[in-house]
């Protein structure tokens, strides 16, 4: 859509030139820090995940360590970050709630197939930590690390501007009991 000036030009819609101006005005604003300015998310969300993750591999050698997973709880963007020690978390939050529509859809798509595959996982190993011998749950820990690797590599492409989505198989895995 687009108006015309009193000059005779065209020029794109308010909302859509102020959304752009703003966008690139985040963008230099995030320069210097370690929020992507193409994506305008911070790779430090990751340490969300990171955490929880290390955890759970270290199940084989340590079984009792599942209790600290099961405290575990999904955080969105917002929660991470406004709980973080990361020196520029409001920035960060800002620059969030102002990324492009195609960065956060992508995004939140893929932490919720990590959320989910995560809490799969700590409830499988919960289940089974005490029952199955150390091979048998390293190899069980070693195929639920995998989707979960797998979502967060993608999520970390993301977060550096590249925009991945689920293919078809993942939305199945998210979806099998």
């Amino acid at each position: 859509m687009s108006e015309t000036g009193m000059d005779g030009t065209t020029s794109p819609s308010p909302g859509m030139d102020d959304r752009f101006r703003l966008t690139k005005t985040y963008r230099l604003l995030v320069r210097g820090t370690n929020i992507n300015a193409t994506s305008l998310l911070a790779t430090d969300y990751l340490n969300h995940f990171n955490e929880v993750v290390m955890i759970l591999e270290m199940v084989p050698d340590m079984p009792e360590i599942i209790e600290e997973a099961v405290e575990w709880q999904p955080a969105s963007y917002i929660e991470h970050f406004a709980a973080s020690v990361f020196s520029d978390k409001d920035l960060a939050i800002w620059a969030y709630k102002n990324a492009p529509k195609e960065y956060i859809e992508a995004f939140e798509e893929l932490v919720s197939a990590a959320d989910t595959l995560i809490l799969r996982a700590v409830t499988e190993l919960s289940q089974t930590a005490g029952v199955l011998g150390e091979d048998a749950l390293r190899a069980k820990v070693t195929e639920l690390m995998k989707d979960i690797r797998e979502i967060q590599e993608r999520i970390g492409a993301v977060i550096n501007g590249t925009v991945f989505r689920l293919d078809q198989k993942q939305i199945d895995l998210l979806f099998s009991p």
